[in-house]
């Protein structure tokens, strides 16, 4: 039996989860990337203390909390092994900041194709090189459970430039349907067509989503025209949006029925936060304002085998600056 302060546990960081990526996307869009012509990655080694950039002094931020939350493309959780290898991909990265002097959280969605240095584990866990790959692979590498996500961790640090982040939280793909039937299903209008996977799934039909349609609407991107993770992302930002107010609206009526909800899925979640830490972290998020989400700029092209996204690097570097940096005195 799981003990009831696990559950608790999981319960408060699914809501976390939830709420940073529902209400934000609630309140906006993901912005889209700009076309622009792909270029290798440059990492930039701009997470020192003080840096010049665009003719200006700034200082890096000690005082943020950063949390990455992975959406992993695995309907459960596998079970853990030693072979350093497992097929769970991280289809889904949000980094939160979190900045108490402020009292605001601000939110970095990452596309999952980006081309960047992944971090390989070789025999026994060991660091073994690196390689050029898509940022979703990072968790592939590792047993499939903490050193996975903290492989991820790393690979999105070093695409930062190598600011600090503190914790990681995962999700398994199995929990959408069951999130999504447990408020009534979604509604919304289907952007893209899906009468080879589901015959009633038709483009431009309003619809409420049950089950294994809600799935595979924030998930699949192979069997369409367009296969370019751009284009789910859309789609994903459309049924937050809509979960997003189905969930409120059944937390209204319903006592209790968001803790009971997470509940229900905590096999889904995994953290390396502690009980006391996620308590803590609920008390700020309660205080914090939740900034639009913002994204890096670039392009997805088509590779060799899959599509890749290769990322701008002064939008790159800017993007770090405006969220990890101030100007100095």
């Amino acid at each position: 039996m799981i003990r009831k302060t696990v559950l608790r546990a999981a319960a408060l960081a699914l809501s976390l989860s939830a709420a940073l990526v529902l209400s934000a996307c609630a309140k906006s869009g993901i912005a889209a990337p700009t076309t622009q012509t792909p270029t290798e990655t440059v990492m930039p080694t701009i997470a020192e203390n003080v840096v010049q950039f665009q003719g200006e002094t700034y200082r890096l931020r000690e005082d943020l909390q950063t949390i990455l939350i992975l959406g992993l493309d695995k309907f459960e959780r596998e079970e853990q092994t030693i072979a350093y290898t497992n097929k769970m991909q991280a289809d889904f990265l949000l980094l939160a900041i979190i900045d108490e002097k402020a009292n605001t959280c601000s939110l970095l969605h990452l596309n999952r194709d980006t081309m960047t240095e992944i971090p390989r584990l070789g025999l026994g866990g060991a660091g073994a090189g690196s390689f050029v790959g898509q940022l979703a692979l990072a968790h592939t590498y590792g047993s499939g459970g903490s050193d996975s996500s903290l492989n991820a961790v790393k690979a999105v640090s070093n695409l930062l430039g190598g600011v600090k982040i503190d914790h990681y939280m995962t999700l398994t793909m199995d929990a959408v349907g069951k999130i999504n039937d447990l408020v009534g299903g979604v509604t919304l209008t289907l952007l893209d067509d899906f009468t080879d996977l589901d015959p009633a799934m038709e483009q431009g039909k309003e619809m409420t989503l049950k089950g294994e349609q809600a799935l595979l609407y924030v998930r699949n991107r192979a069997e369409l025209d367009d296969s370019s993770n751009l284009r789910r992302m859309e789609r994903q930002r459309q049924y937050l949006n809509e979960f997003y107010k189905a969930l409120m609206e059944k937390n209204k009526t319903v006592d209790g029925f968001l803790s009971s909800a997470l509940l229900k899925v905590n096999d889904s979640f995994a953290s390396d936060c502690s009980v006391n830490q996620l308590n803590e972290l609920s008390k700020v998020l309660e205080k914090c304002e939740l900034q639009p989400i913002v994204s890096i700029d670039g392009q997805a092209v088509q590779g060799e085998e899959f599509v890749e996204f290769y990322v701008d690097e002064k939008s790159l570097q800017e993007t770090v600056i405006s969220l990890f940096y101030e100007k100095a005195d």
